[in-house]
């Protein structure tokens, strides 16, 4: 998400004679050089749901964190496409970097020689004066430039603002330093779309997985129904609703009715250049389905085949369409027409057949990638529908810059900071849960209440606990799933690089790096004997302490965090399908209604004492 510098502008003073000018529509704008710290190209940028319209969002700035809002819409001018000539002004605006979204850059201007007269109330492009600084009139060409009021443009607080701000911020460091601690944050962190979000754990209660949703009548669009949880009916939000987004599996068949055009227009264009003296082949790639394959992460097998079914038609048809075009001069039209219809068509065909099963498919098993949040917001437990989960992280304090204040505006912000890794490179956006969902706003989900028949349909199939139970942290190990004892989970990461080690134990897959501190990894594959496989996306490292060492086990998949009665847990047999010894087993979760069984871990048992010692020593390496 690095942007790229093209301009950087030497520093200046406000008496400086020279703006950089600049279009936006089919104005001419200008902006003293000295507010100007550089220009960029047009970078990626992660969207902020709910935010100022005119934000476009944030990216990242070499480590920091840049606020770039769209000079078009806080304007009031058209709408346009991003093009090549895009650019982004990074402003200085009272010691706070924005960047600023112009079509294009015109050059630097020279102040002299020209007229300079106050905005008038209003402008004929429809730009309100009080964005307009100077109105500068060129008397060498007659062209007219609007001196942008930087303030008024980016609505950033004032300095002595900020140094109150700064002064309660170093104070809040003075106080943690005295106490001589690294203060950091534990978050649980997903995907909604392209970006990343996080709340704090101590909001979330609990993750599951989607189970039946009872759809309740005459409630908000952003409520999905209910779910029957320990005898209590849990309200589920799907939070892209609540940002005003598409649901997933409406999000994915579009993108497939995409496909589907692509694919037909593709198909006219190529009988066109086979049928005529057209010398220009348009090939598949132009589709972009290889890139929507490799970019749609799953963890439902059925999606994962057919998409693997989609990859390799596809190629199928690029090659002989290739073949097709480059031998159509050889061939008579009789041999061009057999080819096409015996191998062209068909694979044509059965693309559209399998993306037609991929939509069918999508509406059943997306829900396989989807996980609930269960939330304590404002004392009320509140089920929250997201893409993906993707972590449970702890993070350092000082890694979460606080919103921008280009993000504050006529709606509520809905953001406790922006949690900066990796270098910068990875962005998650801390949520705050309580003025994401309002008082008022939940008051409204309490309120919906199903019927008494379907209350009691629900409650039938729901879990029914007493208060002794356990909470557990889910995993799979191919089709097995066991669980650990939350308070043995310290965070749950996505799997980085590993540093193989020399002569370490077989199941020790080598170290990674835990924000600065060195720990093992152990393969739980290798270590219970299971058949071993190539890591993938869904692959996740727990962290725990085993014997007081700090330790990752790599598994296949995070599931969910669930609380279970004490009395469903069984003692394990001798020995299980699984072929896991029972030494390292506590128990056998039986969850009869879902016909589920859970094999939970002890964590200090998962390594004998010598292996234990190999493992420090591995560690040391």
């Amino acid at each position: 998400m690095e942007t790229s510098t093209e301009i950087v502008l030497e520093k200046k003073t406000e008496n400086d004679t020279q703006i950089a000018t600049f279009h936006i529509s089919k104005e001419l704008f200008g902006i003293g050089i000295h507010r100007i710290k550089e220009i960029v190209r047009y970078p990626d940028i992660t969207h902020v749901p709910r935010s100022t319209d005119y934000l476009k969002g944030l990216t990242n700035l070499r480590g920091s964190v840049l606020p770039v809002l769209d000079a078009r819409i806080r304007l009031n001018l058209p709408i346009a496409e991003i093009t090549d000539r895009t650019r982004v002004l990074v402003l200085d605006v009272n010691d706070s970097l924005v960047g600023v979204i112009v079509d294009d850059v015109k050059g630097v201007t020279s102040l002299e020689n020209v007229r300079v007269e106050t905005p008038p109330p209003i402008l004929s492009s429809g730009v309100d004066s009080k964005f307009i600084r100077n109105v500068i009139h060129s008397k060498q060409d007659n062209s007219i430039t609007l001196e942008l009021n930087v303030e008024s443009l980016c609505d950033i607080d004032s300095k002595q603002e900020k140094k109150e701000r700064v002064q309660i911020q170093s104070h809040d460091i003075a106080q943690a330093d005295k106490k001589n601690v690294v203060a950091e944050r534990q978050l649980v962190t997903f995907l909604i779309g392209q970006e990343e979000y996080a709340f704090a754990i101590l909001s979330v209660q609990e993750i599951l997985r989607v189970s039946k949703i009872t759809e309740v009548p005459e409630v908000p669009t952003y409520v999905l129904g209910a779910l029957a949880l320990r005898n209590e009916l849990l309200p589920i939000i799907d939070i892209r609703r609540l940002f005003n987004m598409p649901s997933l599996v409406e999000n994915k068949l579009q993108e497939i009715e995409r496909l589907e055009n692509n694919y037909k227009n593709w198909f006219v264009a190529f009988k066109y250049s086979i049928e005529s003296e057209a010398s220009i082949f348009r090939g598949l790639e132009t589709v972009e389905t290889m890139h929507w394959i490799e970019s749609f992460r799953t963890s439902s097998e059925a999606i994962g085949k057919i998409l693997q079914k989609i990859r390799f038609i596809h190629q199928s048809l690029n090659t002989h369409s290739q073949n097709l075009f480059k031998t159509k001069d050889s061939k008579t039209p009789v041999e061009v027409k057999d080819y096409l219809e015996k191998n062209i068509l068909p694979a044509f065909e059965q693309l559209n057949s399998s993306l037609i099963e991929c939509k069918e498919c999508l509406q059943v098993e997306i829900k396989e990638d989807q996980r609930i949040l269960v939330a304590d917001i404002h004392k009320c437990p509140v089920g929250i529908m997201v893409d993906r989960m993707q972590q449970v992280i702890r993070v350092p304090e000082s890694s979460i810059d606080p919103p921008p204040k280009i993000i504050h505006g006529d709606k509520e912000d809905n953001l406790q900071g922006i949690v900066k890794l990796e270098g910068g490179k990875r962005l998650i956006l801390l949520l705050d849960e309580k003025k994401l969902f309002t008082e008022k706003l939940i008051s409204r989900i309490q309120d919906v209440k199903p019927d008494d028949s379907l209350a009691k349909e629900l409650m039938h199939g729901g879990e029914s606990l007493q208060d002794n139970e356990v909470q557990l942290v889910t995993f799979r190990l191919g089709k097995e799933e066991f669980g650990l004892y939350i308070e043995d989970v310290r965070e749950i990461n996505r799997l980085t690089e590993v540093t193989a080690v020399p002569n370490s134990p077989s199941f020790v897959e080598g170290i990674i790096n835990l924000r600065g501190n060195v720990i093992p990894a152990v393969d739980l594959r290798k270590r219970f004997n299971l058949e071993t496989v190539k890591h993938g996306d869904s692959t996740r490292v727990i962290i725990v302490d085993i014997q007081d060492k700090t330790t990752g086990l790599i598994v296949d998949s995070v599931s969910e965090v669930i609380r279970i009665s004490k009395k469903w847990i069984e003692s394990p047999p001798e020995i299980i399908g699984s072929k896991v010894e029972t030494e390292f087993i506590d128990g056998i979760g039986n969850l009869s209604k879902q016909n589920r069984f859970i094999i939970i871990l002890n964590v200090n048992k998962i390594l004998s004492g010598e292996e234990q010692r190999q493992l420090k020593n591995a560690a040391r390496t």
